[in-house]
């Protein structure tokens, strides 16, 4: 390839001989073209962006918020849903405050919807899309208070039969409508890229017109720069395809050799990535470090005392050198140093260009051992394994937990005898089989086998490394608890899992004992004062939160004390006992029932207000009177009803509901007290003192 820096330039003698005024006056011209096709440009993309910003500013406003509508439609049926399928009246009551609030993202939405300009087939789908609203809202209203009042079994019907018809019949007009708005947006666009034709018709013809323009002018001067953009045309190809040589070569030597660039110090100026590759240093703890740096201690100094004086006297040094990795390991590299000789004969830089001849070398030291030495080593190593193997084995068989290993497709490849107490799988009958399926409940499975998929490509996992309590089943189908600690292991290049089980019944067990005895009051087997605190405060707080109703009933037993002296404290243990079990079995069983403290006990009603808190303590009141108690006849109780009041904490609501059962003290006994307002609280205050 000819050097470009020897080829002759031609004589431009005649070329700045060129008319200065043709130039001036070519240049004007071509500046006032330019501004013209700027000029035009600039309106170009202005009416474009009208356009776009029509239909950003309506048309996808619009799309969107039918989108939010579907979504919040069909969230709202999955939410009443749960609220009928569940039998947890806690979780009842946020799927319907989940409910209402999804209601409130549709309307919200649809009322910026009806703000959009729209056409007169839109308008028309948009009342009857609120006609077909108010529909399902009242049907979904009637499934609501079926299931406040207890009729689960109409609410579902209803949902099946009236509120999925309708609520079908209101998406179908919010996909029409949906429809409507893609079908305008398509036309709004079709007008866009129509004014954009024009102005790409005007852009064109001024830019002919420029075209035509600068053709003249440039005839005019190639005529007389045609030798010289030859020239330079012809130079820079050459370079271009020097240049092009260069990186292939360069890419090519990255790929196989380790290279790196020295001052004449030995400091490192330049690395590739494959220097950093093999070094296991990176680019910037390289860069600046001497090459002392990989220095191993192998070589004796002899050796670099050579190299050095070779490659200082401006001749190439050939070798084999072994250097020392970041992590203290060492390799071998088949190494050529080049001096970059400067004008004064002395080398400014050093570039060295190494192969990494580290498994030639180990095949070498292989190969250099005897056979005898050879067969020695591999029957102590063989002994090694199998001893390490059997103890391995005899620990395993003696431990009292479960230990098994899975490969990684899931399948089991150690079983241990304690694995065959605890699950009923013997080891020839587990082994091979997938151990998911084996011990897995089937509700888990799915989610099972996804994390262990997880598990395979990476070797990590939310288990991996701790120890986790879950549920397994048995071979005969019974379920239990186990807690399993669980490690990867890598093995062959894929992911296995070693797994260490142990029974967690006996412990889960006593764990659920305790907590009953910390929430349960042992004489009446109900909720105690504390399960009782914990669960105010969270309806307390459900209530600000959700504004739903909350009411409690207090009552307490009447001449207890009389009682207690005259039958004895057993026998008022055992009137306690017999009222807890009355109480309880006529009070709903979202109700909370609680033995507030000595003879006190208290309802916490969620979900209702201070009316159906005094019928329910009139009736709870009627039936104690009318209960038979053994060993004393007849019992009765003062009731206080209260219903929490924005800004009421739980010893305001308690004060609250004490002063009214204390009215009811006042007032003659075995009787109903419900305190309204916080004023009628405070007067009963003022009557108590």
């Amino acid at each position: 390839m000819p050097d470009p820096r020897t080829t002759p330039l031609p004589d431009l003698t005649e070329t700045r001989a060129f008319t200065p005024r043709v130039m001036r006056w070519g240049f004007g011209a071509v500046m006032t073209v330019i501004a013209l096709i700027t000029a035009l440009s600039f309106w170009r993309v202005e009416v474009g962006h009208r356009a776009l910003e029509e239909i950003i500013s309506n048309e996808q406003v619009a799309v969107e918020m039918l989108y939010r509508m579907q979504l919040a439609a069909r969230d709202r049926v999955f939410a009443l849903f749960g609220a009928v399928h569940t039998n947890d009246p806690f979780e009842r009551d946020a799927e319907i405050q989940r409910f209402y609030r999804l209601g409130g993202d549709f309307v919200a939405a649809r009322m910026q919807l009806v703000e959009l300009d729209r056409g007169e087939t839109e308008r028309a789908l948009l009342v009857q899309q609120s006609e077909q609203v108010t529909q399902v809202g009242a049907l979904m209203d009637l499934v609501i208070e079926r299931l406040e009042s207890g009729r689960r079994a109409e609410a579902e019907n209803m949902m099946i039969d009236q509120v999925v018809p309708a609520q079908t019949r209101m998406i179908d007009t919010l996909t029409a409508l949906l429809d409507d708005a893609i079908a305008r947006t398509h036309k709004l666009a079709a007008s866009a890229h129509a004014a954009q034709n024009r102005a790409t018709a005007l852009f064109m013809i001024g830019g002919l017109a420029g075209v035509l323009l600068t053709w003249g002018i440039f005839v005019r001067v190639s005529r007389k720069m045609g030798g010289l953009v030859t020239h330079l045309a012809n130079t820079s190809e050459r370079l271009h395809e020097s240049n092009l040589d260069l990186q292939f070569q360069k890419l090519a030597l990255d790929e196989h050799n380790i290279v790196s660039v020295a001052d004449v110090r030995g400091n490192i100026t330049a690395v590739n990535d494959r220097f950093c590759e093999v070094s296991q240093y990176s680019r910037e703890e390289l860069l600046g470090q001497n090459h002392r740096l990989l220095k191993s201690g192998q070589h004796p100094s002899a050796f670099y005392e050579d190299m050095w004086a070779t490659i200082s006297a401006g001749k190439v040094w050939h070798g084999e050198v072994c250097n020392r990795r970041k992590d203290g390991t060492f390799y071998w590299v088949a190494s050529t140093i080049l001096p970059f000789v400067g004008e004064d004969g002395l080398p400014s830089r050093y570039v060295s260009v190494r192969t990494d001849i580290t498994a030639i070398k180990e095949a070498q030291r292989v190969l250099e051992r005897s056979r005898d030495e050879l067969e020695h080593l591999v029957q102590v190593r063989s002994g090694e394994l199998t001893e390490r193997e059997e103890v391995l084995r005899g620990i395993t068989n003696a431990a009292q937990d479960a230990v098994m290993m899975i490969d990684h497709a899931g399948r089991v490849s150690y079983w241990n005898p304690a694995a065959e107490h605890m699950f009923g799988f013997a080891e020839t009958e587990a082994v091979g089989r997938n151990l998911h399926d084996l011990i897995v409940p089937e509700r888990y499975l799915e989610r099972a086998h996804a994390g262990f998929s997880h598990f395979v490509t990476s070797g990590e996992g939310p288990a991996i490394g701790k120890t986790t309590t879950l549920r397994a089943k048995h071979r005969n189908g019974d379920e239990f608890p186990v807690d399993i600690s669980l490690s990867s292991i890598k093995l062959r290049g894929q992911w296995s899992a070693v797994g260490i089980v142990r029974d967690a019944s006996a412990r889960v067990k006593t764990e659920e004992q305790l907590k009953q005895l910390a929430t349960t009051d042992g004489l009446t087997g109900i909720c105690n004062r504390r399960c009782f605190d914990g669960a105010l405060a969270r309806e307390i707080n459900r209530s600000a939160r959700f504004s739903s109703p909350l009411s409690i009933i207090l009552f307490d037993v009447d001449h207890f004390k009389r009682i207690n002296d005259t039958y004895g404290h057993q026998t008022g243990d055992q009137v306690l006992a017999q009222l807890a079990g009355a109480v309880g079995g006529t009070i709903r069983t979202t109700d909370l029932f609680a033995r507030w403290g000595g003879e006190e006990f208290a309802v916490l009603l969620p979900g209702s207000g201070l009316n159906a808190g005094r019928l329910l303590a009139e009736k709870l009141r009627g039936v104690l009177e009318n209960q038979p108690f053994a060993g004393v006849g007849q019992v009765t109780c003062s009731f206080g009803v209260a219903e929490y009041s924005p800004g009421d904490d739980a010893e305001a609501l308690m004060k609250k509901v004490d002063l009214c059962m204390y009215q009811a003290k006042t007032s003659g006994r075995n009787r109903v007290e419900a305190c309204a307002t916080p004023v009628q609280a405070a007067a009963g205050e003022s009557a108590r003192r």
